[in-house]
């Protein structure tokens, strides 16, 4: 019972980032991307101040995790949430959801070029079916077209730019607290974008019906703020690789609360693309384990 409330709580998790692209679609319609973006940073970097207080102030940093905090910030903050909000202007949640979808196979790619990580023949082919998924959705069936849309080249910055700021986190986790890393990171992501927004907060539509301003702050404390801390305190009772399973359901969950929502129903195109993309997926995340199978099914065999 203990473990089935641990799963029901982590796939609440994914549920609520699903809908962050339903949202963000909502949201854009009011507001500037870069107005949302900002909008909802200082919402949970206050929230996060709020809860975690003693331990962000008890944080201290070396000159090297400073700059990786640094970097973690503009990477995986202000560059990804803009691209995030403004993909939404051109290219629909379900396509912007399975895009984002490949950014566990992406950082894994990453940490083999960085960290110089084993990887076999079985990885390997599910990064290739996963990105010949991603390659049907933005080009839209056309794999050998170069005409890719603003939309899916700025969710393609989102899934790379999350890819790195993962990486960053996982080396600084290790001598730093969560809490920590997501407040400065989320603060000084805020502060890169900020300057931005002496030219934009001037346009800006205060006149929003409140249930949208509604919308903005509470997505905020439950998307980035609960359901972040949430994820990372119940993963570590099931494991990583348990957890991470239940991140599948993230494109397929957008899809359902787009058609709900929105009205838009995902293409034929994107039903084949999502496909490949989660063959892809559980491949590159079972791969040691679908070797270690294929290994004792030969020596039963022998």
């Amino acid at each position: 019972m203990k473990q089935l409330t641990i799963y029901m709580i982590l796939f609440s998790c994914v549920f609520f980032w699903a809908s962050n692209f339903i949202i963000g679609s909502i949201l854009i319609d009011h507001w500037a991307p870069i107005t949302v973006a900002i909008f909802r940073l200082i919402v949970i970097v206050l929230f996060l101040g709020c809860i975690s207080w003693k331990t962000i102030t008890r944080t201290a940093f070396t000159r090297n995790d400073l700059v990786l905090v640094v970097i973690a910030g503009i990477l995986g903050v202000s560059i990804n949430h803009y691209s995030f909000y403004a993909s939404l202007q051109h290219t629909s949640p379900i396509t912007a959801a399975l895009i984002l979808a490949c950014a566990p196979i992406v950082t894994s790619l990453l940490n083999k070029m960085i960290y110089h990580e084993s990887r076999n023949g079985i990885f390997w082919l599910g990064a290739i079916i996963s990105f010949v998924g991603v390659g049907l959705i933005i080009t839209k069936g056309a794999l050998i077209s170069i005409l890719i849309g603003k939309g899916e080249v700025l969710s393609l910055i989102t899934m790379l730019s999350f890819a790195l700021f993962l990486i960053i986190v996982n080396h600084l986790s290790l001598k730093i607290s969560a809490q920590s890393i997501t407040f400065y990171t989320n603060l000084i992501g805020l502060l890169v974008l900020v300057p931005f927004s002496f030219t934009i907060l001037p346009q800006t539509n205060w006149h929003v019906a409140t249930p949208y301003w509604l919308l903005l702050i509470l997505s905020a404390i439950v998307i980035h703020g609960i359901s972040n801390l949430m994820w990372n305190q119940k993963m570590k009772e099931i494991g990583s690789t348990n957890a991470s399973l239940l991140l599948n359901f993230e494109p397929a969950i957008a899809m359902l609360l787009s058609a709900v929502f929105l009205k838009q129903f995902p293409t034929s195109i994107q039903l084949y693309g999502s496909l490949l993309i989660l063959i892809g997926i559980l491949l590159c995340i079972y791969y040691k384990e679908i070797k270690i199978l294929q290994f004792l099914k030969r020596r039963t065999n022998e």
